[in-house]
């Protein structure tokens, strides 16, 4: 009898344990997001990245096979260039992530960018090669007349 009393004990410890743990744990929120805030947020980025890039891309799973070409971000339309440039970009401080859409798959890049002249990082596709990209400014946007002192509009 006297077991069975520090067995209900150890139990009644565990089960208020559990209770007080469930209600000091913050519950789930959805984050809320200030679309005016996020709108700024994606222009400063589209200005830091607004230009005309050289790109290197390196792939592991091709025989180490390397890759070179001149794109345009944000957009053809933004930079006022010609030249490819992604079908999604996302920027968050220094991080970017961009997509490339194209006939059969796509490719994702997660890139960092430094001192806003270089972009460093890996790539995947949807058929499975991944590897290393980098990119190098050859030109930035430059504003446009009064509306384009963001530099998120302009020419190289």
């Amino acid at each position: 009898m006297i077991g069975e009393n520090s067995k209900m004990t150890a139990r009644g410890l565990v089960l208020a344990l559990l209770a007080n743990v469930m209600l000091l744990l913050p519950t789930a929120q959805a984050l809320e997001v200030d679309p005016v805030a996020e709108a700024k947020r994606l222009e400063a980025g589209f200005a830091r990245l607004c230009g005309v890039w050289e790109w290197t891309v390196h792939s592991h799973t091709r025989g180490h096979r390397e890759a070179k070409t001149k794109i345009v971000l944000p957009s053809p339309q933004m930079a006022g260039v010609d030249g490819p440039s992604p079908s999604e970009i996302r920027v968050y401080g220094d991080a970017v992530y961009l997509r490339w859409d194209f006939q059969g798959g796509y490719q994702e890049d997660s890139m960092l960018l430094s001192d806003d002249r270089r972009l460093e990082g890996t790539f995947r596709t949807s058929d499975g090669s991944k590897g290393a990209v980098d990119g190098k400014r050859l030109s930035k946007c430059q504003p446009v007349g009064p509306g384009g002192a963001s530099g998120s509009e302009g020419k190289p």
